[in-house]
C-alpha cells in the first residue's frame, strides 16, 4: 500500500476510536442521569407520602375534634334533661307528701371532712407536645410539655387532676430548644414534664397543675375530655 492509503486508514481508525470513546462517555452520562433522576424521584415520592400522612392526621384530628364537640354537647343536653326531671320530682305533690316518712327513715348523717380548697389560677407560659384536645381511645395517656409561671417562681412538681384524682408526673426534663427561643429561666432551667394518667370511658374534667414555690398548686390549664375505647 501507498503511504497515502496507510495514512487514511490510520485516520479512520483514530476517528473510530474517538467515536467509541464519545459513545462510552455518553452512556456513562445517561446512566448517571438515570440514577440522579431515580434518587430525586424517590425523594419526591417520600415527601409526597409524608405530606399525605400529615394531611390524613390533620383530617383525623379535625374529625376527632368535631366528634368530641358533639359528644360534649349531647352530654350537656342529657344533664340538663336529668336536672329538669329531678326538679319536676322535687316539685311534685307525692314528693312533698312523702317528706315526713323520708325524714323518719333517714339515718343520722356522719360529718364529712371539709373538701380540699380549690386550686387557684396562675399566669403560665406553657406548651403541650401531646395535645389533650382529642378523643382518648387508649387505657392511658401521657401528657408531655413544658411550663413556667410568669412571675418567675420555680415549679417544683406537676400533676394532672382527673375528676379530682391527682396523678403526679415527672418534672425537670430538658427543653434546650425552648430555652434557646425564650431565653434562660434561672428558677426553671429544666421546665419539661411528663405525666401519665388513666383514661376510663366517658367524660372527665382534666386540670394540669403545677406546684409553684414548693407550697402552692396553681392551675396551668383545664378542659373537658372524652374517652372512648377503640371498637373491638
Amino acid at each position: 500500500m501507498s503511504e497515502d492509503t496507510n495514512a487514511r486508514i490510520a485516520a479512520l481508525e483514530a476517528e473510530l476510536v474517538a467515536v467509541r470513546r464519545r459513545e462510552a462517555e455518553y452512556r456513562v452520562k445517561m446512566v448517571q442521569e438515570f440514577l440522579d433522576r431515580g434518587e430525586r424521584n424517590t425523594y419526591l415520592h417520600t415527601l409526597r407520602e409524608e405530606r399525605a400522612a400529615l394531611v390524613r392526621r390533620q383530617q383525623e384530628s379535625f374529625a376527632d375534634l368535631e366528634l368530641l364537640t358533639r359528644k360534649l354537647e349531647a352530654e350537656g343536653e342529657r344533664v340538663a334533661a336529668l336536672e329538669g326531671q329531678l326538679g319536676g320530682i322535687w316539685r311534685s305533690w307525692s314528693w312533698r307528701l312523702l317528706a315526713p316518712l323520708r325524714a323518719l327513715g333517714r339515718q343520722p348523717e356522719k360529718e364529712l371532712p371539709e373538701p380540699a380548697p380549690g386550686v387557684d389560677g396562675g399566669d403560665f407560659t406553657y406548651y403541650l407536645h401531646t395535645s389533650p384536645f382529642r378523643i382518648y381511645r387508649e387505657d392511658a395517656f401521657t401528657l408531655r410539655g413544658w411550663a413556667w409561671p410568669a412571675d418567675g417562681r420555680p415549679v417544683t412538681a406537676v400533676r394532672v387532676s382527673l375528676d379530682g384524682r391527682a396523678f403526679i408526673g415527672r418534672h425537670g426534663l430538658e427543653e434546650p430548644e425552648v430555652l434557646a427561643q425564650h431565653g434562660e429561666h434561672p428558677s426553671n432551667p429544666r421546665p419539661g414534664f411528663e405525666i401519665t394518667f388513666p383514661t376510663p370511658p366517658g367524660r372527665h374534667e382534666l386540670s394540669l397543675e403545677a406546684l409553684v414555690g414548693g407550697s402552692q398548686w396553681l392551675r396551668v390549664m383545664r378542659t373537658s375530655i372524652w374517652c372512648e375505647p377503640k371498637a373491638p
